[in-house]
């Protein structure tokens, strides 16, 4: 019985591919190989036939025989689907429901083309492949002839199927959201943010006022461009380990991507000076009875991210092959048969061809979305459970503290923050923290002098902090241990734009007016600049009011009534002594002109602790 059915589908293959005189039969049988939906359902039974010229030319026809004609069209539509998505894929049509395929194959030197239909319940394909040197018309004609020859051939009737071709619906599905942001999300950042790009007032012709736009722009690219090359090697490198083909293009990749990623980098001082975003804490270091819950949330935002990205792809790749149009979707979902539902894997691919199939194209964008913002925000949540106490922090930390003095009101305050300076890599990868804490920001760039620690709002009791410094308790005398605080810190950074200036701040102010030797680091809000300009002179009236050490001594803070008219373009202010303050500013408010004004004023710093101790 089988031996018939052999011989019965020999016969439905054709004998003569029309290569000319010289050809010869080279390969005649069952089909060996494995058909491209071999994941989906059983293997059809195929018989193929193969010639070949002593000039090179070579031909094959197969013929499946399948259990349904749904199951041979589901074969062709497959066989033809080309995976090459960045090549515009043509289909000539040469044969009333014939497919020539998309892609003109350059393999060994030569052209290859084949052309498949599905007519009942068989499925066929011919192929031809000749030299590199023969016209690709000729080649066209040679395997339409074959098609031709081969129709004849196969009873049953022609299956009318869909062409596997890009889904303008995802065209449309990629453009909107593109549009979306383009009209909605932008204009909404630019509102938010139209005050860091507004550039501000510096002064100019100052010793004590430097203007660093020009240095933080430098920073930026030199930032920017090291970031490049390291993604680019780490990426040659992933290949490299992935494909375990070392030859020396990739070996000089590698060296160039060390160059411009860590040896050239390394070398700037401008670099070293302004640009270190230390961890605002949040590693791998936690430990005791919350340890547990780091480590969850770190696994499970890395999680959702890669989810999300991989659902995004998934759907992005299928709606591109055009696979809803395939004969393997039924009324909108795929046919049972095709997909026996084995693996975790098998259901994932289930469940992507029904969101396919139904349409859901909206929503699988938007969960895509929302499991990446859920990886990130899980993953900020793991990392305020991984923050350290004041003391703990310290206790790590050979360098004295830096105290950080502000308004709990200011907790709020945020700021556009560069992705490059982030502290955790879904962070970086992320669109959706583009805005980040203020205190957060400064923090990671003030915490290279020493572990920066702040007291804890009274009302806070979650067993969490906001990221950004270490909290610490205080008790009702908490003046005076602000004052032990500032006297064993090298430097003391008090917020100078609060929103409201309460009672704490001013009789803060009064401890460091009685301590003129503690360094002190005004730090001024990203703002506007009219609420900007209010603030800081709210701030300098209030400092005005502290008395000095002594009638004949006046208050460091006298220094700041030459700077209160002319910086709202001030970004920094450092007093070491004295009433004298020197400040760093810039036309624009971005976190390379935070991080170029804490670097410089960390030098500034550095001198000054110099000259005291010889």
């Amino acid at each position: 019985m089988a031996r018939d059915a052999a011989s019965s589908l020999a016969a439905l293959v054709i004998t003569d591919p029309g290569l000319g005189s010289s050809q010869r039969l080279v390969s005649d049988g069952p089909w060996q190989g494995t058909t491209q939906t071999k994941w989906l359902m059983a293997v059809c039974e195929g018989w193929q036939r193969t010639w070949r010229t002593p000039g090179g030319d070579e031909a094959q026809a197969v013929v499946w025989s399948c259990p349904g004609n749904r199951d041979a069209a589901t074969l062709v539509w497959f066989d033809t689907f080309d995976p090459d998505f960045f090549q515009h894929s043509t289909n000539l049509r040469a044969l009333p429901g014939v497919w020539l395929a998309p892609q003109v194959r350059y393999v060994s030197g030569a052209r290859s083309q084949k052309a498949l239909f599905a007519q009942g319940s068989r499925a066929v394909r011919v192929s031809l492949r000749t030299s590199a040197q023969g016209r690709l018309g000729a080649l066209t004609e040679r395997v339409t002839a074959m098609a031709s020859r081969q129709t004849a051939l196969v009873p049953g009737e022609r299956a009318v199927l869909k062409e596997p071709d890009y889904s303008h619906g995802m065209a449309a599905l990629l453009t909107m959201p593109a549009l979306g942001y383009v009209l909605y999300i932008l204009p909404w950042r630019l509102f938010r943010t139209w005050h860091v790009w507004r550039p501000y007032r510096v002064r100019r012709k100052d010793p004590a006022w430097r203007n660093v736009s020009g240095a933080a722009l430098k920073l930026g690219a030199l930032v920017r461009i090291r970031a490049a090359f390291r993604v680019f090697g780490f990426l040659v490198l992933f290949i490299l380990v992935t494909t375990r083909n070392l030859t020396m293009e990739p070996v000089v990749m590698l060296t160039v991507a060390f160059v411009g990623g860590w040896l050239v980098p390394g070398r700037s001082r401008l670099v070293k000076r302004a640009w270190q975003p230390r961890p605002v804490r949040g590693r791998w270091d936690v430990r005791g009875g919350r340890a547990w819950i780091v480590r969850g949330c770190s696994v499970a935002s890395l999680l959702l991210y890669a989810a999300g990205i991989a659902l995004f792809f998934v759907f992005y790749v299928a709606q591109l092959s055009g696979i809803g149009n395939s004969p393997l979707m039924d009324g909108g979902l795929p046919t049972a048969r095709y997909l026996q539902v084995q693996s975790f894997g098998h259901l994932m691919a289930f469940l992507v061809l029904a969101v396919v199939g139904v349409g859901a194209s909206n929503a699988v964008i938007v969960l895509s979305g929302l499991l990446m913002v859920g990886g990130v925000l899980l993953r900020r949540l793991g990392r305020s459970y991984a923050l350290k106490s004041a003391e703990a922090a310290q206790q790590d930390s050979a360098e004295p503290p830096v105290l950080y003095l502000r308004s709990f009101t200011d907790d709020s305050a945020t700021m556009p923050s560069s992705a490059i300076a982030r502290t955790s890599v879904l962070e970086r990868a992320s669109f959706f923290a583009w805005r980040q804490p203020f205190e957060e920001i400064t923090v990671r760039h003030v915490w290279a002098l020493g572990p920066v620690i702040a007291a804890s709002h009274p009302a806070d009791t979650r067993k969490r902090s906001d990221i950004g410094a270490a909290r610490m308790r205080l008790g009702h005398d908490w003046q005076s241990e602000i004052e032990a605080k500032a006297l064993e810190s090298r430097l003391v950074v008090v917020g100078a734009t609060p929103e409201t200036l309460n009672e704490g701040l001013s009789q803060e102010l009064e401890i460091l007016g009685r301590h003129p030797s503690v360094p002190v680091a005004l730090v001024l809000s990203p703002l506007a600049q009219g609420e900007l300009t209010r603030r800081w002179h709210a701030f300098i009236d209030a400092a005005l009011t502290v008395q000095g050490t002594s009638p004949q001594q006046p208050s460091r803070f006298e220094g700041l009534r030459q700077h209160r008219d002319d910086v709202t373009g001030a970004l920094v202010l450092l007093n070491t002594g004295g009433t004298e303050w020197q400040a760093w500013g810039a036309r624009r408010r971005t976190e390379f002109t935070y991080a170029t004004a804490w670097g410089e004023a960390r030098e500034a710093l550095t001198r000054a602790d110099r000259q005291r101790v010889t």
